[in-house]
């Protein structure tokens, strides 16, 4: 069986659910569901960008921050090997390239998200409550991105590589390794790369897969995050009782969350349909 693709057919199903939930006006129930799909759905990107097994889901439980948390330490520790590697050969260090990329700052960002995890989990419950301005906003930024991830795709789209563009693009990437030390591995590399049998198309064709499959994942988690975030407490809240206080009486029309629930269906219907696609393509069928 594979994992993903079964937990991705359930979030479907759950979404499916929700949606008959809320027409018939069983909020609770319909919150529940639409957690459950939201989770499942996280699971799925998680499962499919690591190498994590059923029993790191069931260790993940309903919380998704604790996979953003995850892949945010890894990543950290991946801007600090490098860093650590780059301060051993000066050379590279100082060149533009390095320098552009910024590793420093890439890890301060590292910091700051697993800072804004932590708060997260301790504000949790106060989520159910959120209000209708900061719902409003959320929403706003999912749009605001997704036509900056369009922009993206244009720009993909438009790349063209001719042979003047690859041998700029040979040219540069040699200049940053510009040492007398170095003249054995790139006199080596350079002769790899001109001996290459891709042709020009082909080259393209494969640096605008790479792209394509990075900005696929952006496309989802422009959604799965902050739905994520969103839905943390009503996985228990929504079921069960607390302190003489149904779900019942919880969740209702005066809830703001409630209110925009159909909002928040449309960008999920839109997450599940772009997941679907990546994990066809990438995935369950990655060599077509």
């Amino acid at each position: 069986m594979n994992l993903a693709e079964e937990l991705l057919k359930i979030a479907k199903k759950d979404l499916k659910a929700t949606k008959i939930l809320y027409e018939n006006k069983l909020y609770a129930q319909a919150i529940f569901y639409f957690e459950q799909s939201v989770e499942k759905a996280n699971k799925v990107l998680a499962l499919t960008l690591n190498n994590y097994s059923e029993k790191d889901m069931i260790k993940f439980s309903h919380d998704v921050t604790r996979i953003y948390k995850n892949w945010t330490i890894e990543l950290k520790k991946r801007y600090k090997n490098l860093s650590r590697n780059l301060n051993q050969i000066p050379e590279l260090k100082n060149t533009e390239f390095v320098k552009n990329f910024d590793i420093e700052s890439k890890k301060k960002e590292c910091e700051g998200l697993l800072r804004n995890l932590a708060k997260i989990q301790t504000e949790r419950n106060d989520l159910i409550s959120i209000s209708t301005w900061e719902l409003r906003d959320i929403l706003t930024e999912i749009n605001e991105k997704n036509k900056e991830i369009k922009d993206w795709i244009k720009s993909v789209s438009n790349f063209r590589l001719t042979e003047n563009g690859w041998e700029e693009v040979k040219n540069d990437f040699f200049k940053q390794f510009e040492n007398p030390n170095n003249i054995n591995f790139t006199s080596s590399l350079r002769k790899e790369m001109d001996d290459s049998k891709l042709s020009i198309q082909e080259l393209e064709t494969g640096i605008k897969k790479i792209y394509m499959q990075i900005i696929h994942i952006m496309s989802v988690s422009v959604y799965l995050y902050p739905l994520g975030i969103l839905t943390l407490p009503h996985a228990v809240i929504a079921r069960y009782p607390k302190e003489d206080l149904s779900p019942m009486d919880i969740y209702n029309l005066k809830l703001p969350i409630i209110r925009r629930l159909p909002d928040l269906i449309e960008k999920h219907s839109k997450a599940l349909k772009i997941l679907t696609e990546y994990c066809n393509r990438y995935h369950l069928n990655p060599a077509q």
